[in-house]
């Protein structure tokens, strides 16, 4: 008789194996001694994943504290940037210390492992996260319960989650510090804690939340303030916490920038592909006088012509964007057919490969999302931020975070993604907002960079050919020439030692009137601009090698020194993401929502209100459900059900 597969092995502690391990340690955490509170934690000595039985020899009980600094997870593997960032750290030695580091670095991570560190070495009992957004709050809170620090997403309105039984500390965002959220999270931090401050600058975009946020969290032992850009001082919005150098920057204790980034392979390289094209557009608050070939006659026109990638006014180069932007206009639908070709060269390699589009306004992605269907055949998702329609961005976070984990290949969003939203499979991106500070461009620069396990290919960012974009994209593209520069000088000096190599305000009267299709002006790669007519040539030796396109700007350098491909790596498997444990305060809602429905059918049975349930579960000893930690929500869950069976 064949028998069937062994059943898994049985995760959590029962009832009375719990009262067990609560009475064995007569009431005390195992380690600390301290007297264990509502929440405490039935602990596995061997971990479970580990193999470690569920039994009450093989278990202990701790404080969540305790449970924490133990872990069960290994210690983060952290790169070479974030292991010295935080050598710089205990170094400094300081209560405030500012970490720059460029998008898609692993700023996240490292600020888990130091918050982690420090718990372990007792510096710090608590950690607060403050984070600039709704859908960062969540995904922060995400974040720490993979690297096993459980921390609760406070929602507007819930005064109760800032020092809720069970966790070690909260997110929050820095709007949330207005009013009464400042005195709360204060009020969190009566023990030793540790506050994150991520992305600060955004402390700066209101000068009420820049106050706000000193009051918060000066009790704090450690501040660590997170950017991805290094900002200018703003005397009318001051940001806590940072210091500013003789020119009026911020002054930063740790820096790690995109160039070095792409260099120790923590970050893709990015190319820039610039499209020009012809905007005409009528203005009648302006006057122009212009030259008519007929009759010799001079006329008086409002009409205005110009090429994007021509120097003009700032007044004319927001005119001749908010024409080209126009989805009516041949310029937008022909980028789109050019980014979404780019996208399935890159899927080619990379199945699951995605493409981002940034959007000025709401009615304008709507628009762009109906010209990806026509060239798909699938309308993509509209992430916009509209606190009307939707309250807390729930809609918009639920649509990022399905995006983020399907395969569908393009996404369009209004400024929301610009920044901090982890999206990794993102390859190929249009740039259609009119906002031209090197800020944002970066951050959404940001977005398309980061790196996956044996993924050999270049982002690639489409821009219009506008002077001021085309800055910042050398700039960027500067910095990564100059790094590798420096790493080829090290390989040089290895080799030559015998070593090894490292290897508006105003009305607006214009009216648009058409656009040409958008024409490849140029690429940036490596601070070097990349011709039409080169990027053909490399696109065809691609072919002929039998490389995919995606690929061809890697060629440019090699044709250019007039030397033969060797050897370009095309394997790029997706890796598989691993099933991830439920986050401490997602199964708490999960268990809270069970608990309700099981109260429920119990009265039902009993033919009682649900309120008279409550009351006989207070009597059997448990606690009110509104304050009852995840363990009591289980206890009473287990309850409930021995209701269900004897009714």
């Amino acid at each position: 008789m064949n028998e069937g597969p062994n059943p898994p092995l049985r995760r959590r502690f029962s009832n009375a194996e719990r009262a067990s391990l609560y009475l064995a340690a007569d009431g005390r955490c195992s380690r600390c001694d301290a007297e264990l509170q509502p929440g405490w934690h039935a602990d596995h000595m061997a971990p479970y994943s580990q193999g470690g039985p569920t039994d009450v020899i093989n278990g202990q009980a701790l404080c969540p504290t305790c449970n924490l600094k133990k872990g069960s997870k290994p210690p983060m593997q952290l790169r070479q940037w974030q292991r010295r960032a935080v050598d710089a750290f205990y170094a400094a030695n300081a209560e405030n210390f500012l970490v720059s580091a460029t998008p898609g670095a692993g700023k996240t991570k490292f600020s888990l492992h130091l918050a982690r560190d420090l718990m372990q070495r007792g510096i710090v009992e608590r950690v607060v996260v403050i984070a600039p957004s709704d859908n960062l709050r969540v995904q922060w809170a995400d974040e720490a319960s993979a690297a096993g620090i459980s921390l609760y997403p406070v929602a507007p309105g819930d005064i109760d989650g800032y020092s809720k039984a069970g966790y070690v500390g909260c997110v929050v965002t820095y709007q949330q510090l207005l009013g009464t959220g400042q005195d709360l999270l204060r009020r969190a931090m009566r023990r030793p804690t540790f506050a994150i401050l991520d992305e600060i600058h955004h402390a700066g975009d209101n000068k009420s939340w820049g106050d706000a946020l000193r009051m918060a969290v000066e009790p704090a032992v450690h501040r660590l303030c997170l950017t991805g850009t290094p900002w200018r001082r703003d005397a009318t919005s001051p940001i806590p916490f940072v210091r500013y150098d003789v020119n009026g920057t911020v002054a930063v204790d740790y820096a790690y920038e995109y160039g070095a980034a792409v260099a120790d392979g923590v970050c893709r390289r990015i190319e820039f592909h610039a499209y020009d094209g012809e905007a005409r557009w009528t203005d009648p608050a302006r006057v122009r006088r212009s030259t008519i070939e007929e009759n010799g006659k001079s006329d008086v026109s409002v009409e205005f012509t110009a090429k994007l990638g021509a120097n003009m006014p700032e007044e004319d180069v927001s005119a001749a964007l908010d024409t080209v932007y126009e989805p009516k206009y041949a310029w937008m639908p022909s980028i789109l057919a050019q980014a979404d070709a780019m996208l399935s060269e890159v899927r080619e390699d990379v199945p699951d490969a995605a493409g981002l589009v940034v959007a000025e306004r709401q009615w304008l992605a709507q628009g762009y999302a109906a010209l990806l269907e026509q060239i798909t055949g699938t309308r993509p998702p509209v992430v916009v931020s509209d606190p009307k329609a939707d309250p807390g961005s729930r809609l918009a976070k639920q649509q990022i975070d399905q995006f983020r984990k399907g395969t569908g290949r393009w996404i369009v969003a209004v400024k929301m993604i610009s920044e901090g939203v982890d999206i990794p499979r993102l390859a190929v991106g249009v740039y259609a907002s009119k906002t031209q500070t090197p800020l944002f461009y970066r951050q959404v620069v940001g977005r398309f960079v980061r790196t996956r396990p044996n993924e050999e290919i270049n982002a690639r960012l489409l821009i219009p050919a506008v002077p001021e974009l085309m800055r910042h994209a050398r700039e960027i593209e500067e910095e990564l020439r100059h790094q590798l520069e420096i790493a080829a000088q090290e390989d040089e000096k290895a080799q030559g030692e015998g070593g090894a190599s490292t290897g508006q305000g105003m009305l607006d009267f214009r009216t648009p009137l058409s656009a040409s299709e958008s024409v490849f002006d140029r690429a940036i790669l490596q601070g070097a601009e990349v011709s039409a007519e080169e990027l053909a040539a490399a696109q065809a030796k691609a072919q002929e090698l039998g490389i995919p396109r995606a690929y061809a700007a890697n060629l440019v350098p090699l044709l250019r020194a007039q030397k033969t491909q060797e050897e370009v790596s095309v394997a790029a498997v997706p890796q598989q993401a691993r099933p991830a444990e439920i986050p401490h305060y997602r199964r708490e809602k999960l268990l809270r929502q069970e608990v309700e429905t099981l109260a429920r059918k119990v009265a039902y049975r009993r033919k009682i209100q649900p309120k008279d349930i409550n009351i006989e579960l207070l009597r059997a000893g448990h606690p009110k459900r509104a304050k009852a930690t995840v363990a009591e929500l289980e206890a009473m869950r287990q309850t409930l059900a021995g209701w269900m069976g004897a009714s």
